[in-house]
Formats: structure tokens, sequence, C-alpha cells
């Protein structure tokens, strides 16, 4: 197909889907602090400073040929060291989320069947996440065409079951709930900095330029739309899903969910007792375990590309076995033994993906235009909005750290 009659369609829903997956469960929770007024104003900044990270990367990827990857353009700027950097980042990046996601499989299985109560045996809910995750893993062995099918059919049921789940949820809002009016001189603020890793962490769609590169050529007007739309959506998809979260569920009953640990079990579990329809319980338990699925096969095909083409490995059966084993067995085994670490694997992830898709992004561009002008496409504002986004991502960064070392208060 010509690259004139290309849609945008095509390259919205590929931002948007990279964007949107399980780790939008953990935004309710982890801004449940913050409430509602103060995590939107975060999420909107968020947003913005990923957007632009994304226009840094498309500013660069024009410079190069179409089909260029990162390890191109960071060791041609950079040089090697900074190009290991990058490797590095993004490959412990997706495995922080496999884990994350074996995770969210064990304790959402335990919620869906009603086996026994999520934190009474973690043995179980260990067993079961590693279990399914490794029975999805086969998928991924099998080939990437296998998996795009699959994925297909799964953005189709998550999308209808959100739609779904929502249009109940939406109507048993309360504004007195979502702006927490019943409570008096709440602390709010403090709990601000805690949740801004996790956001980045949601919008991590920058990943996709140079795929967006490869479809459109140099077709800047259509890149940017493309990410400018699809990165809409997923905003648009986070604040419906956060404001039905805090207009349904009261800010002090989320204190017993984090003790709880916190999962996606948790937070469905309350929002089903809450909401009370049966059909729309159902549409969101169906949600939860889509969006678990195609997250989890998302970032396994990735890693399992990036091993492959690392370590050699060919695509005959035999070669495929070894890349799915060091791409699926470290992360398992870590949730069978430590199954309750979904919050704060996603929160890590987030400074893996700092570092990959806005530190590098920065570097790159600042180096790259003190020695050439771009000739394809320049991304406006100049050095003050290139500072503007290393500040905000780098702000989240340091709120992981300090998060880590249980400096910054948690709801």
């Amino acid at each position: 197909m010509d690259i004139k009659n290309k849609s945008i369609v095509i390259g919205t829903m590929i931002t948007s889907g990279s964007a949107i997956g399980a780790g939008m469960f953990t935004l309710p929770i982890i801004s449940s602090g913050m409430w509602f007024p103060l995590a939107f104003i975060s999420m909107l900044l968020i947003w913005l400073v990923s957007y632009l990270s994304s226009l840094m990367i498309l500013e660069i990827c024009l410079e190069y040929p179409s089909g260029s990857s990162f390890n191109t353009f960071v060791s041609d700027i950079l040089g090697k060291t900074w190009s290991v950097v990058m490797g590095l980042s993004v490959c412990f990046m997706l495995y922080i989320l496999l884990y994350a996601y074996f995770s969210a499989f064990g304790n959402m299985a335990v919620h869906t069947f009603g086996l026994v109560e999520t934190k009474s045996n973690v043995w179980l809910q260990g067993g079961l996440g590693l279990s399914l995750g490794l029975l999805l893993a086969v998928a991924v062995w099998i080939s990437t065409f296998f998996v795009g099918r699959i994925s297909i059919v799964l953005v189709v049921a998550m999308v209808i079951s959100f739609v779904i789940a929502m249009s109940g949820g939406i109507s048993n809002i309360s504004m007195t709930i979502l702006f927490d009016q019943n409570t008096k001189s709440a602390n709010y603020f403090s709990y601000l900095w805690i949740g801004l890793p996790y956001f980045i962490t949601s919008f991590g769609f920058s990943s996709v330029v140079p795929s967006l590169y490869k479809y459109y050529g140099k077709d800047s007007f259509k890149i940017k739309n493309s990410l400018f739309y699809g990165s809409l959506i997923a905003l648009i998809t986070y604040l419906v899903w956060i404001a039905t979260s805090f207009g349904i569920i009261p800010r002090f009953e989320f204190t017993a969910i984090n003790e709880a640990g916190g999962n996606m079990g948790d937070l469905v579990s309350v929002l089903e007792q809450k909401i009370g329809n049966s059909a729309i319980q159902s549409a969101l338990v169906f949600f939860s375990n889509f969006a678990i699925i195609s997250s989890f096969l998302g970032v396994g095909l990735s890693l399992f590309d990036y091993l492959a083409d690392r370590f050699n490995f060919d695509g005959s059966n035999k070669g495929r076995f070894y890349t799915a084993a060091i791409t699926f067995l470290p992360p398992g085994i870590a949730s069978f033994f430590y199954p309750d670490g979904f919050i704060a694997a996603i929160g890590f992830a987030g400074l893996f993906l700092f570092i990959a898709f806005f530190l590098i992004p920065f570097l790159m561009i600042w180096t790259k235009r003190s020695k050439v002008f771009s000739s394809h496409y320049r991304m406006s504002g100049g050095k003050a909005l290139l500072i503007f986004v290393l500040i905000v991502s780098t702000t989240t960064a340091v709120c992981h750290v300090l998060g880590m070392i249980n400096y910054l208060p948690r709801f």
C-alpha cells in the first residue's frame, strides 16, 4: 500500500495498544492517597511529557533509514557504552513487567475461580501464576503469527468488556465520594510523589516510534498524529478508570486494599461488591483477565525477539525453545516465590523506562542538535522544552528511588 493511503487509524491503535494494559490496574491503588483532583492533574502532566518524549525519538529516527533500531541510533550518537545501557534498561524493564504479569495471573486466578482468599495461600497463588504464564508462553514459542492472531481476539474482547464494565461503573459514581467531600482536612499532596513512577510506566508507548516510522516512512505528520491520538485514547481510558474507581470506592477503603497487597484481584473484588450487578461484575473480571493476557503476550514477544537477536538463537523449534526458556522462566520462577509483587514491579519498571525512553533520547537529541540541523523534522520548543521534559521525567525516577528507601509516605 502506498504510504499516502495509509490511515493514521493503524498507527493510533498501535500506540494506544502499546500503552493500555494490565498496568492500568495499579493506577487507582497507587494514587488513592492523592485522590482524584491531584491524580487528574499529574496524569495530564505525565501524558504530556511522554508524548513529547516520543517526538524527541521521532526527530532522531527520521535522520536514519527506515527500519533502523534503537541500537543504531544510540551507538551512532552516544557510543557503544550508552547502547549497552539502553539495551540493558529495556531488557530489565521487560523482565520486570513479565514478573508483574506472572504475579497478576496468580492473583486474578485465585479471585476469578474463588479458590481461596488471596493472602491465605501464597503457594497456590504463585503456582497458578507460574502455570498460566508458562501456558501462554507456548503461544510465543509457536510463532509471532500465532501471537498476532490471539492478540486481535484479545483486543476486541478487551474493548467490549471494558465498555460494558465502565458503562455500569460510571452510573454508580458518586460526586461526594469522587471528590472526597466528607473528609475534612485530609492530606493529599504528600501522597502525590509516590504515584508518579507508575503514571509514567502507564504511558510507555515511545518504543513504537521506530515501528511507526517503518510503516509511514518519513511522513512525520501521520506519525505525530498517531502518537498524539493513540496516547490520548490511553489518557482518557486511564482517567475514566480512575474516576470510576474513586467514584465508587471511598478513599478510606483503599487503606484495606493496600494492606491486602494492592494486587488486581483485591481492587476488582471491592469494585464487584460495590457495583452489585452480576453482568457488570462479569465484564469487569473478563476485562481484567484479558488485559493481563494481552500485556503478557505483548511484553513477552518483545523480550523474546530481543533475546533471540542478542544471543543469535535461530528460528527453529529448538532455537525458539531456548529463547522461550530464558525469556519466561526467570520471571515466572521469581513470581512463584514472591507472588505479591505486582505493584512494586510496575513502579520499578518506570525507573528503567526513564533511562531508556527519557534520559537517553534527551542525550541523543541534545548531542545531535549541537552537530547537525535536523532536515526532516524538528520538535518545536527549543532547549527549554527539552529541559522541561528531562526535569519532569527525572522527578519520577527520583520519586521511585525515594519510595524504595521508604522516604515517601504510602497511603
